[in-house]
């Protein structure tokens, strides 16, 4: 009887002793939503650019993030990190030097309606008649591509440039404020690609780089020779240089036209097709001072301008700002005002705005006074 019950309290003991371990047992807590990492995607750039960064923490319902674009101002500035495209053994490619556009330009100015004489008279107004299709082949044939010796002549820098009459050609003083040399090969393309191989002479470097270094001005010049003395120019452009067939931009009241943006950019590899890119007038950008960088592989330091923004039409400024797409490779491309058929100018260069992947890119403008009175 004695064995019986003591079976029995063993087996009591047993269950009492599984039940406690049960009951003291600790289950991992199912995840959180809330610990899912944001992340927000650029968009525009090549496949090979991966860029990524943290946004302010919402619920994600998928891979693609909608961002507020009105809060791009408080985003961090994602640089355009672009690898170098494929070039010759050897070759040093220009560094691109992006300015800072970390803002949200306001919503482009709507102009105020015009009263007319005829619309006060009662009389009917004459309809204003369009404007002539875009000479876009005149267009390319006058934006070329542009190759400069490297500092230590084993390699070259390479951007964009276009041509105005008399040979003048008009490029980014970044380009060529640290080059090996005082001459650039100015490549004139066929069929949007480049092919024909001249040599322009460059002004004076000092005087470019410390117009760039020291003002914050991003153009410079580069003379081809008169037809009359280069036998090799003058065998396939007998009459002239191709040039821009367009004015410089008079009127400063550009906000919300549309600007086209012709270069060679690292998009196509090697530099080797004519791009057109398209983008709508955001902002004007002022020059508020310069300031020294560090690249981003951390190797060298470079001069950049700082901006301030307006969207004040009553003058030029030294920058024009658009919704486009810049890539290493169209430094010193034309930039063109499609609404009013004229020269902005040269391309500087931009960044991805923030979390939104919108691409912007600022314009030297050439019919500002500071760049008026540069010009030959």
């Amino acid at each position: 009887m004695m064995r019986i019950m003591f079976k029995y309290a063993l087996a009591a003991g047993g269950l009492i002793v599984a039940a406690a371990l049960l009951l003291g047992r600790v289950y991992p807590r199912a995840p959180s939503s809330s610990s899912r990492p944001n992340v927000v995607h650029t968009a525009g750039y090549p496949a090979q650019l991966s860029t990524a960064t943290s946004a302010p923490s919402q619920d994600l319902s998928g891979t693609d993030i909608i961002v507020d674009h009105e809060k791009i101002a408080s985003l961090p500035v994602v640089k355009n990190q672009l690898p170098p495209p494929a070039v010759p053994p050897r070759a040093i490619v220009s560094r691109f030097v992006a300015p800072h556009v970390a803002v949200q330009p306001p919503a482009p100015i709507q102009p105020e309606p015009v009263t007319t004489s005829s619309a006060v008279s009662g009389a009917p107004a004459a309809e204003e008649a369009p404007p002539p299709p875009l000479d876009e082949k005149g267009i390319f044939r006058a934006v070329v591509k542009m190759e400069c010796p490297s500092e230590d002549r084993r390699g070259k820098y390479v951007g964009s440039g276009f041509v105005m009459p008399h040979g003048l050609v008009v490029t980014a003083a970044h380009l060529i404020k640290d080059i090996g040399g005082d001459a650039c090969q100015v490549i004139f393309p066929r069929e949007r690609a480049p092919s024909i191989y001249l040599v322009g002479k460059t002004e004076d470097r000092e005087t470019v780089r410390q117009r760039h270094d020291e003002q914050g001005i991003d153009i410079a010049f580069v003379f081809l020779p008169l037809l009359s003395t280069y036998p090799e120019a003058r065998a396939v452009f007998p009459d002239a240089y191709p040039s821009v067939p367009y004015p410089v931009c008079g009127d400063p009241a550009l906000m919300g036209d549309t600007i086209l943006h012709f270069g060679y950019p690292a998009s196509f590899q090697n530099h080797s097709y004519l791009d057109e890119g398209t983008g709508i007038a955001a902002a004007y950008a002022d020059i508020r001072g310069i300031t020294q960088e560090l690249s981003e592989d951390q190797t060298y330091l470079f001069k950049t301008p700082v901006f301030g923004y307006t969207t004040d039409q009553a003058q030029f400024h030294p920058y024009l700002v658009a919704r486009s797409a810049s890539f290493y490779g169209s430094s010193g491309g034309l930039g063109l005002d499609a609404t009013r058929r004229c020269i902005v100018g040269p391309d500087r260069g931009g960044t991805i705005g923030g979390g939104a992947g919108e691409n912007f890119s600022l314009f030297a403008v050439m019919g500002w006074e500071g760049a008026r009175a540069i010009m030959p």
